[in-house]
This record gives C-alpha cells, structure tokens and sequence, in this order.
C-alpha cells in the first residue's frame, strides 16, 4: 500500500523542511510541488490557464504512478487552497482508492510574522520560490490556505516547533 502525506500550508510555513525531516526518519520520497512548477515556467508564463492545466497534469501522473507502485510512502509539498483545489485533491483520493492508498494529510501552520520573515530566505531564492513579503501578503489576504478536510488531518505549528520535532509527530500519528 502507498502513503501520500500531503503536507499543505501557506508559502514558507515549512513543508519542505519538515518534508526533509520525515525523509530522513523513514526514507520516504519527497515530490516537492516547486519541481512541476519549473517545469510549466519553461513553457508557459507563470499563472496563466495553460501553465497551471500543464502543472496539475504532470502532479496528477506523478501521483498515479506513485500509488499504482504500490509500495512506500511519498511526501507532496502543496500549497492547497479551499475550495479552489478540492477538485484535484478528490482526483488525488480517486487514485488512492483505485489502488489502495492513503492519503495522510499534514496542515502546516504558521504565524504570519514567522512567514514574513522566512520568506526572503536565502533556500527560498535558491529554489525559485515566492520571496516577497508583499507577494506573500497580498497571498494570505486572498487565498484559503485552510486544512485539507479530512478527518485524518492533522496540524502542526511550525512557528516554535523544530522540523524535527514536527516530523516525528507526524511518524507517529500515522504509524510510518
């Protein structure tokens, strides 16, 4: 059976490191969602209709050929918004049925000024990532970076908390 820990949030809350970290813990992948977004910018201007139908194409046949291997488990990095993504999110959980999967989904919270300082990071840069804190603003003002709905959801909050102690909360709730 594979797992699909999605962990969502907000810009710079922390999924990739705490991604790292559950990595590092239980040799599970990482499918960082920057890596489909680089792919798109080399075609299509970021934003536009075509950018994101390429986009949510190349995830959902990384997901299925994920779920169909049958075997491990796999960390998505997701900036999930209610209700705008629900439709994918269900296409997610369609391939998790079809070939017995879970999805284990991971809220990662974050205090606004905890993003707005991580949000210039230097590893943000580095990964093409969002690095404006007036982008980002502008962002949480508009977007429901809101938890997966699902009764297996949990939070953390990465605003103390280290990625490490984070990461074996969420090792042990689901049992990887």
């Amino acid at each position: 059976m594979a797992d699909l820990i999605i962990l969502h949030g907000p810009p710079a809350s922390g999924k990739l490191t705490t991604a790292k970290q559950i990595s590092a813990i239980t040799g599970a992948s990482i499918f960082h969602n920057h890596l489909t977004l680089d792919v798109s910018k080399s075609l299509f201007a970021f934003g536009t209709d075509e950018f994101w139908q390429l986009t949510n194409e190349i995830r959902a046949l990384c997901l299925e050929a994920h779920f169909k291997a049958g075997k491990s488990a796999l960390i998505f990095t997701w900036c999930y918004e209610q209700p705008e993504d629900f439709w994918f999110l269900d296409k997610i959980n369609q391939m998790a049925i079809k070939y017995s999967g879970r999805i284990l989904p991971v809220f990662v919270e974050c205090t606004t000024e905890s993003l707005e300082e991580r949000v210039s990071n230097a590893d943000r840069k580095s990964l093409d990532k969002l690095c404006s804190v007036d982008v980002l603003q502008a962002q949480i003002s508009t977007k429901n970076y809101a938890p997966i709905p699902y009764e297996n959801c949990i939070k953390i909050d990465s605003t103390k908390i280290s990625a490490l102690v984070n990461a074996t909360k969420i090792v042990d709730s689901f049992k990887l």
